[in-house]
């Protein structure tokens, strides 16, 4: 069979597409090779509270409750929105090594950014009408050094996950015609939506489809917009009444955030351009005044937005353009509009508008190859290898705490949660002086915030200043009695000797954050310090609701004690080590196995001191007289019940 003139034949076709599956390969090698070193990467912001501490995640036999319970989200309510994929998600990387090792989060990371990249790179073929430019587009998108504030946090894991069915149903409205009509495209929106919910905006980027790539009338692009509007609002309805009540958005002044946010997309686009100087925590604050001169300068820059979006619309040739503004600037509007949220700008917000971002540019450059040639792709590709170097180099940044926050201080000076975030990193290593001197910085941009209080709390009490540290935890609870505030006071008090008091706020604590172990671990031991059985059950029995693999819990339902060891003298060596390290709580839980193997003088009277160091005095007077029933000689038992007389 012969070729006709003008026709590709069959050779030249599957040429074709083994050249886009060869650079569609090369991509992947890129984007593996930019992110080979983020792996062992810490957990940092939300993580702390979505994996961390979330004790949900702990077992896969919580998958259930995920569904249908928003608190398995967070162990902070405030942040318990309902995003039941991601938490499994999670819950499927610690079981992976059955631990909080960062390998097993950050590799499904970077496999569903390789999968939202593959989606990307199909719509823009079908946008750019080209397979070999879909690939360039997918590829500059993958390795943008922004998105590794996005991949490197993995509580935005949200923002992969709901990407996907973003881009999946897009995928199912532009290749399957019957998919459109019969508006399955709305099931993979859905699934995305239990990410996060961008799915309102879907609809925009659907008009902005029909209109401006199919050229249709505005009339037509709308009608066929309405079902995925009208589906979007309605799951919008069902996911904020599946969020529990304390969540909050923790924004400002809706109208000062509105004219602040222009110059943020101003941002946003220069570093989509030049992402140099990118910070993990912006000190951007919300503009007092509209005429701001910051602000003015956002204004103009959405007029050219709007401007250039008209223009390039106007032609077939530069439609792609369009589309790919249009998808940067609505992909925007659910985080940088008129919807508060607690930070002005996040980075990380970033990683949607990019993908019209990537369209936009790719396409620019394949018109300008058409006048000037060759060089044109050349400068692409110099710039893409450019941003994955940026990217390897911005993972390094990402790799712990004190690394990251000490960026964060550089670039955002103002920060005052970085400076706290900067001085914990050293209280962590017991630097107890360093980080006051971090803290009293992070005091001159942030005076009324109560973590920071409690941080100061602590590293007074570090430091044997018993005063200050009370009067820093008492200011804390004054300015916001959540569960740090109170978990934290409680956990001094211990030390300081006040078990009574702590027990009160622990308590408290423990009603603020329905599936945060802490407070009921804490309280587990001081119930366990009393003798108080019927408390101790209820507890265990409270903390194995949550996690049912808890040692503590379990040892304090099937032993009687949170703690397990196997002799008299392995227990009482555990008990002079807790001792010596002024855990005193964990002290008398192993004196009272100690004791449950054998009554030795030695033990009853150093759970008696324990207890005393407690603030348990009837207790540790009762121990005492214990001692001197074993051994009526012991003269530092008879010494010691004298003294807490």
């Amino acid at each position: 069979m012969e070729d006709h003139p003008g026709c590709y034949s069959f050779q030249d076709v599957t040429k074709s597409r083994i050249q886009v599956l060869a650079a569609a390969l090369a991509a992947l090698l890129l984007l593996l090779a930019a992110y080979s070193n983020f792996f062992r990467n810490g957990f940092h912001f939300d993580d702390g509270h979505a994996i961390v501490e979330n004790a949900s995640i702990r077992s896969l036999a919580n998958w259930k409750k995920f569904f249908t319970d928003a608190y398995t989200f967070s162990s902070l309510p405030a942040n318990a929105t309902y995003r039941p994929i991601v938490t499994l998600s999670f819950a499927l990387d610690y079981a992976a090594r059955n631990s909080l090792d960062p390998v097993p989060f950050h590799r499904t990371q970077l496999l569903l950014m390789a999968i939202v990249s593959a989606l990307l790179g199909v719509i823009a073929a079908r946008v750019l009408r080209s397979g070999f430019l879909g690939v360039a587009a997918a590829a500059l998108f993958a390795v943008h050094t922004a998105n590794t504030e996005t991949l490197n946090f993995l509580s935005s894991r949200s923002e992969l996950l709901s990407a996907i069915g973003f881009l999946g149903a897009l995928v199912v409205f532009a290749f399957w015609p019957t998919g459109r009509r019969f508006h399955l495209y709305l099931i993979p929106l859905a699934i995305g939506a239990l990410a996060k919910a961008p799915v309102v905006v879907f609809a925009f980027v659907i008009v902005a489809w029909c209109r401006v790539l199919e050229r249709r009338s505005w009339r037509e692009s709308i009608v066929t917009a309405v079902p995925s509007l009208v589906a979007g609002a309605i799951i919008l309805v069902l996911l904020d009444r599946m969020n529990v009540p304390e969540w909050t958005s923790g924004g400002g002044s809706r109208l000062q955030y509105l004219w602040t946010q222009p110059f943020v997309w101003l941002h946003y686009l220069r570093l989509s351009f030049f992402p140099i100087g990118l910070t993990a925590d912006t000190d951007l604050s919300l503009f007092n005044a509209w005429y701001d001169t910051a602000a003015m300068a956002g204004y103009l820059f959405i007029i050219a937005l709007v401007i250039a979006i008209r223009r390039f619309a106007k032609s077939e040739a530069t439609a792609p353009i369009a589309f790919g503004l249009l998808f940067f600037a609505i992909t925007l509007m659910p985080t940088s509009s008129f919807f508060p949220l607690a930070e002005v700008a996040n980075e990380h917000r970033l990683f949607f508008p990019l993908m019209g971002f990537a369209i936009a540019l790719v396409s620019a450059v394949a018109l300008l190859a058409r006048r000037r040639g060759a060089p044109a792709y050349g400068a692409l590709l110099l710039f893409i290898a450019a941003l994955a170097i940026g990217t390897y180099a911005r993972n390094k940044v990402w790799q712990n705490e004190e690394t990251l926050w000490r960026d964060v201080t550089v670039k955002s000076p103002r920060n005052g949660r970085a400076w706290m975030n900067y001085g914990l990193t050293f209280m962590a290593r017991g630097d107890y002086r360093q980080a006051q001197l971090m803290f009293e910085e992070a005091a001159r941009y942030t005076p009324r915030y109560a973590n920071l209080a409690v941080n100061q709390g602590i590293a007074a009490g570090g430091l044997g200043d018993r005063t200050e540290a009370e009067r820093h935890f008492l200011r804390a609870l004054q300015l916001r009695p959540d569960r740090d505030t109170h978990y934290f006071y409680a956990r001094w008090l211990v030390q300081d000797g006040r078990g009574a008091l702590a027990e009160e706020h622990l308590r408290l604590a423990a009603k603020f954050a329905p599936t945060w172990i802490p407070p009921r671990a804490l309280l587990l031991q001081l119930a366990s310090v009393r003798g108080d059985d019927a408390a101790r059950r209820a507890l265990a029995q409270e903390i194995l609701n949550v996690d049912p693999t808890d040692a503590a819990a379990q040892n304090a339902l099937r032993a009687g004690l949170p703690v397990r060891c196997g002799s008299y003298d392995d227990c009482f060596k555990i008990g002079l080590s807790a001792t010596g390290g002024k855990r005193h709580a964990e002290a008398v839980v192993a004196y009272r196995a100690a004791l449950g193997y054998s009554q030795h003088a030695d033990a009853w009277n150093n759970l008696g001191w324990s207890l005393a160091s407690l603030g348990y005095r009837e207790q540790a007077a009762a121990a005492y007289r214990q001692a001197l029933v074993v051994d009526p000689g012991f003269e530092r038992a008879r010494n010691n019940l004298a003294l807490l007389k």
